[in-house]
């Protein structure tokens, strides 16, 4: 009876090295396409925004909302709420209860957070808790306590609705912007390149590499205010980058005329100017 010839040590070195290298060749493409998938979930999401701020719109006499209170609504940003619920981590309270003129239409949809978000969001809470200690010290000890499974990754467009002078939660609109305000959607003169809602990061964005000012806020609440010099919010840039430069991606913006693509938030001219406008373009609409 003949023996059963086995594999030798080298032969299954080999088939070992080349299971490996298919799994390095295929380990980006997966990632790649499993990126590509969230952006679409992420778009999805967006898109419904749009619809249920068209919604709104037709209902209210094409008025704008504030962008605070959108989706969670005046009694969340109490000062008595907030003592207790922080604004900077209402993104992931799972005790905010959400009743903002947006909210019937996207109610129980599961429309609001970005799976790459949530994913970065997991990721990166040392930097949300480092944005917490310098604006809201505070807050560390509340956030810590709260799991980072977001509820919310959407803000909206600091420029739209009107505001209400003197009042203790929504005058802000008034205060800073003035006659940049647009508080209905008459006002808005390039609604195709005007932003509606998008996402930010949990961090702040300056490049280490070159210095130059892209945010000065971290995402916090849904009010998304931009300013000419990158010292305020900026749009997101962890679409469709690696994990090691979660600075250098994109961010996915709905218009206020529902269409929804692809933006970066700064480009070599910003490099150059070593600040970047290119948020405060979207949210006035002044430039493609």
């Amino acid at each position: 009876m003949k023996n059963k010839k086995g594999f030798t040590l080298v032969e299954l070195l080999v088939v070992v090295s080349i299971i490996a290298l298919l799994l390095a060749i295929m380990m980006p493409a997966m990632k790649r396409a499993k990126e590509q998938a969230n952006c679409i979930v992420c778009k999805s999401n967006l898109r419904n925004y749009g619809l249920a701020g068209a919604m709104y719109l037709q209902e209210n006499n094409n008025a704008f909302p504030h962008p605070k209170i959108c989706v969670d609504g005046r009694a969340t940003f109490t000062d008595t709420y907030l003592a207790s619920h922080p604004k900077e981590c209402r993104w992931h309270d799972p005790g905010v209860e959400p009743q903002g003129p947006f909210w019937p239409y996207l109610k129980a949809k599961g429309v609001h957070v970005c799976p790459t978000f949530a994913k970065v969001a997991r990721n990166k809470r040392a930097f949300h808790e480092a944005y917490l200690q310098k604006v809201h010290a505070t807050a560390v000890a509340i956030c810590r306590t709260l799991p980072i499974e977001p509820r919310l990754s959407y803000s909206m467009n600091g420029f739209l609705g009107a505001g209400i002078a003197n009042d203790n939660i929504e005058n802000d609109l008034v205060a800073v912007n003035g006659n940049l305000q647009m508080p209905k959607l008459t006002d808005v003169k390039r609604p195709y390149a005007t932003l509606f809602f998008t996402e930010e990061n949990v961090w702040t964005i300056t490049r280490v590499d070159d210095g130059i000012q892209v945010s000065g806020d971290a995402w916090n609440d849904m009010y998304f205010m931009a300013q000419r010099y990158g010292n305020a919010d900026s749009i997101a840039t962890f679409h469709k980058a690696p994990d090691s430069k979660l600075n250098k991606g994109i961010s996915n913006v709905l218009f206020v005329d529902c269409h929804i693509d692809e933006r970066k938030a700064f480009d070599q001219e910003d490099v150059v100017n070593r600040s970047s406008g290119k948020s405060y373009y979207l949210t006035l609409g002044i430039k493609d």
